[in-house]
């Protein structure tokens, strides 16, 4: 819900609660550092690197993005800041069911938008649970295997034209399946005690 008018969605730590909000920080924050990613596939993409390894810490996630070709005016301590506060705040949700965790997706757009930007999602999830070092120490599950598969697909998404209605149905299932699947595969290769840490 955002924030009556006047008032700040932040958190402590400069992050915006108000997922759209949140997007454009992070949007904003990705084209002054001249990063490719849109919101959607850099949560992704820093998703998946928590999820790989909890211990990543805000150095491997802006590596994760690839080479910055920031812009004269770019502030690197504010973007760094909040990749920091998203990763504190993934690091909260994945262990916590009851803190919602999602992907960062647009609310208020087209549901064909919406599609593109849950592919987006998996696609830069896949990527970042690969880069991780530790998953080399490690082997998923034939259920966390498979969930993958079927990330690989999602991310491929294309939804019918001219039947918003069942596309509709479709997004939330498929959008429901990925979030589930993210937490099971957290809790999967979880270390034995995780840090949990408060979102603020």
């Amino acid at each position: 819900m955002a924030a009556p008018t006047g008032e700040s969605t932040k958190a402590r730590g400069g992050l915006e609660s108000d997922p759209a909000a949140l997007a454009e920080q992070l949007a904003h924050g990705l084209r002054r550092m001249g990063f490719a990613q849109t919101p959607a596939s850099a949560h992704g993409l820093f998703t998946g690197c928590v999820v790989a390894d909890p211990g990543a810490d805000v150095d491997a996630l802006e590596h994760s993005l690839g080479e910055a070709l920031p812009l004269t005016d770019a502030a690197p301590d504010d973007f760094r800041a909040t990749v920091e506060a998203i990763r504190r705040t993934l690091l909260a949700q994945l262990y916590d069911v009851e803190l919602g965790f999602g992907p960062l997706l647009p609310e208020d757009e087209p549901i064909e938008a919406r599609a593109q930007a849950l592919s987006e999602w998996v696609d830069g999830f896949i990527s970042g649970f690969g880069q991780m070092p530790r998953l080399q120490q490690m082997k998923p599950s034939a259920e966390a295997s498979e969930i993958l598969r079927d990330f690989a697909e999602i991310a491929r998404i294309e939804l019918e034209p001219e039947d918003d209605e069942e596309n509709a149905a479709a997004f939330e299932e498929l959008n429901e399946y990925v979030r589930v699947g993210v937490l099971l595969i957290a809790d999967e290769l979880a270390p034995d005690d995780p840090k949990r840490i408060p979102m603020q």
